[in-house]
């Protein structure tokens, strides 16, 4: 008796063996639009530019070459007749303090015994600058201002480093001039990169593409090992073919029997064990990830609440769950049903042709 009893104990430790859940994260790329932190009537697709530059800035830097530089993804630049209007200001940079600071290097042989040490010299220049700008729509409603620098933010540039004190103090002294149209055109380049990004950030709809994860299957004795691999072939091919520019139609197509399986997955392995509650866990986080792809935060929000309930790792159920109902807001804010659609940028009009 006692023998059958161990007998019947090891093939159920095989079989329960045989079912262990190893989960690896397996790594996707998708994109989509990056939809407006602050939307603005919908209607409104150019903007145009005015730059005013101070007095001796504007020696070392135009405003027409500044002006061109500056970009809003997904809106047209235009030089007049736009729906907004960006007024930016660049103050000029300002020296407000030069001195030489002196660096000690220790010298140490091959056993790390100090053998003497060795100074160097740099001139550092404190200096400053302002630059915002101001935003109205046609109309001449005021939309919003921001500044990027102000003259309380005191910047530090060092030069090269000098063997000498003497020689870093007659770089400064004979290269001030130099250093300062350097510092004027490295200031001007931060100023309108930070408009851009800005810009694009708040009002645009910028290309994204991001990295992210599936946890598939890795134990290669369970039944649903090689199931596991192939739905995440698919689901890769089909999420890889994604573009922000065309709808989802073909890829919801795609992904529908991968959506299948892994719902079929939560009904097949449905006991209280570990290792389905793991199997169970892979599906709906999957799933989520899915429908917040495919613009789906209903869906994908039902998904983390059945995670959360699963309990196994409830945590990224509730992540999962914050990142649904955040798409569900920016699409809410913007007007929007997918953040996959075509712009015909070059299309776009101004007030004066049409565009209003």
């Amino acid at each position: 008796m006692r023998k059958a009893f161990t007998l019947f104990t090891l093939v159920v430790c095989i079989a329960g063996y045989g079912q262990k859940v190893d989960l690896d994260k397996f790594y996707f790329s998708a994109s989509f639009r990056e939809l407006p932190q602050q939307p603005l009537d919908t209607s409104y697709h150019t903007f145009s530019i005015s730059a005013e530059i101070g007095p001796i800035s504007r020696l070392v830097v135009k405003s027409p070459d500044l002006v061109q530089r500056v970009y809003m993804e997904g809106w047209r630049r235009l030089n007049s007749d736009a729906h907004l209007q960006v007024q930016f200001k660049f103050e000029d940079v300002i020296i407000e303090q030069t001195g030489v600071k002196e660096t000690v290097e220790v010298l140490k042989d091959k056993d790390g015994k100090e053998i003497g040490k060795k100074s160097s010299f740099v001139n550092q220049v404190t200096y400053s600058y302002g630059a915002n700008a101001r935003i109205v729509d046609y109309k001449g409603q005021f939309i919003e201002s921001y500044t990027f620098a102000s003259r309380d933010q005191k910047r530090v540039y060092n030069s090269q480093p000098f063997n000498t004190s003497a020689e870093a103090r007659a770089y400064v002294l004979f290269g001030l001039a130099l250093i300062t149209d350097q510092l004027i055109k490295q200031s001007a380049n931060e100023a309108i990169n930070s408009l851009s990004a800005t810009l694009t950030y708040n009002y645009g709809y910028a290309d994204r593409t991001v990295t992210d994860y599936f946890w598939v299957l890795d134990s290669r004795k369970h039944p649903e090992y090689e199931n596991h691999r192939r739905v995440w072939i698919d689901f890769k091919q089909a999420i890889t073919a994604m573009r922000p520019d065309e709808p989802l139609d073909q890829v919801k197509l795609e992904l529908k029997p991968v959506i299948e399986y892994y719902n079929s997955i939560k009904k097949k392995y449905n006991s209280n064990s570990k290792a389905d509650k793991k199997l169970r866990y892979a599906s709906y986080y999957n799933l989520a990830k899915i429908y917040w792809y495919l613009d789906d935060p209903d869906s994908g929000m039902r998904e983390a609440n059945e995670l959360v309930m699963n309990g196994f790792d409830a945590k990224d159920g509730r992540g999962l769950e914050a990142g649904a109902t955040n798409l569900k807001m920016q699409l809410r804010s913007a007007k929007r049903d997918s953040r996959h659609f075509p712009l015909n940028i070059e299309d776009y009009r101004g007030i004066g042709y049409g565009g209003q």
